[in-house]
């Protein structure tokens, strides 16, 4: 299903802009005045994921951007509505864990199916290590999530993802361990751009690096780069692999489509894809992903050296457009201000910053390599 461009199969929900956490890299926390604490209600996911919608949707991330999903009030039962309408949707959580109850974590995996996989974001091996960046979290209600996840559904995939930072990257094996231990499928190791020197506002200014930068170990684009290890070993799902299968398919056909439209921008646009899920906030805002929905001070564009504000910009000025509590699905990717950001993919003087870092042909095609099979240099 595509309206006007858009690709309509792969969503990304923010449920929740709650959290008990503080992380230091997270944007509620280094922009606490430009986020309200909102969720997406029951009554809401029905009004803009009506049955038919979710007859053409193949897979929904929830992830947090701003809060974490798992805060959400209505949480389970939007899980049981998904479940319910399309049981072959594939629901990915990510999730920090903390602070829900044994009980709480046995009715999602009551609910949640052979498709379908949780990622618990953990970056230590005790509760002393997990807080010098997931402040306020607790290790201890994590563990026993995991567990009580692993044995209440043994069909469900868990995995356990940790950022490489410079305090952990010497307990990785130690941290691996754990997550084995206590019933995870899968060991992820995340390498971000977000954490390094390469980020001037993150260098400290008598050190002369990010005290949280790992040695050398950070994403070389402006994404993360991910590497998994089994741990446990995992039932195999043919339904889990099919989807899979048809899910790069859909991406691969759309990306070769997609590839000369760009020509003076030289942007490959995940969105248009279906690579990186259409994205609604916790306030019902629709983006094209959540990279762009990030708010910041000021962004300098490297390709025309304009500036601009947050308050400046398409998503402020015209947030009314992209609401949908005020309007239709159909209404918002057919509006002036979603017309106009698709136009800024056609044109170098109109290209959105946040695109020209993520997008560019080069990053897509390195991001995309596997699902692609395309040599990474490839400019055709």
């Amino acid at each position: 299903m595509i309206i006007n461009n858009q690709p309509i199969f792969y969503w990304h929900l923010e449920l929740s802009s709650k959290c008990v956490l503080a992380c230091p890299r997270c944007p509620r926390t280094e922009h606490p005045d430009k986020f309200k604490v909102e969720v997406l209600d029951l009554d809401f996911i029905k009004k803009i994921m009506p049955p038919e919608v979710l007859a053409q949707t193949t897979r929904i991330l929830l992830c947090g951007g701003q809060g974490d999903p798992i805060y959400c009030k209505d949480f389970l039962e939007i899980i049981e509505y998904i479940k319910t309408t399309n049981p072959d949707i594939q629901i990915n959580i990510t999730t920090n864990g903390s602070h829900r109850s044994v009980e709480w974590w046995e009715t999602l995996a009551s609910l949640l199916n052979d498709i379908d996989r949780v990622f618990f974001s953990v970056d230590g091996w005790d509760q002393e290590s997990n807080n010098i960046y997931r402040v306020n979290s607790n290790y201890a209600s994590t563990l026993q999530g995991i567990k009580a996840l692993s044995e209440g559904n043994k069909d469900v995939n868990i995995t356990w993802s940790t950022i490489v930072f410079k305090f952990n990257q010497d307990k990785l094996d130690v941290i691996r361990d754990i997550a084995k231990e206590h019933g995870a499928h899968t060991f992820q190791l995340v390498k971000s751009s977000l954490f390094g020197s390469k980020v001037p506002k993150y260098i400290d200014k008598n050190l002369g690096y990010d005290p949280l930068e790992p040695v050398g170990d950070i994403s070389t684009y402006f994404h993360h780069d991910r590497n998994y290890f089994k741990l446990n070993p995992f039932k195999d799902s043919p339904r889990l692999r099919e989807l899979d299968n048809a899910h790069n398919d859909r991406v691969r056909a759309l990306a070769l489509e997609n590839m000369n439209k760009f020509g003076e921008t030289d942007l490959l646009p995940s969105c248009l894809m279906g690579e990186r899920g259409l994205y609604i906030d916790a306030e019902g805002i629709l983006y094209p992903c959540s990279w762009i929905s990030h708010p910041f001070i000021s962004r300098t564009s490297a390709t025309t050296g304009k500036k601009i504000s947050w308050d400046e910009s398409i998503f402020v000025e015209h947030k009314d457009q992209f609401n949908l509590h005020k309007n239709t699905l159909e209404q918002v990717l057919h509006s002036d201000a979603w017309n106009k950001l698709y136009g800024s993919f056609q044109s170098k003087d109109k290209e959105f910053i946040e695109c020209g870092q993520k997008c560019s042909k080069e990053v897509s095609l390195f991001r995309l390599k596997n699902i692609l099979k395309l040599d990474i240099n490839q400019k055709n």
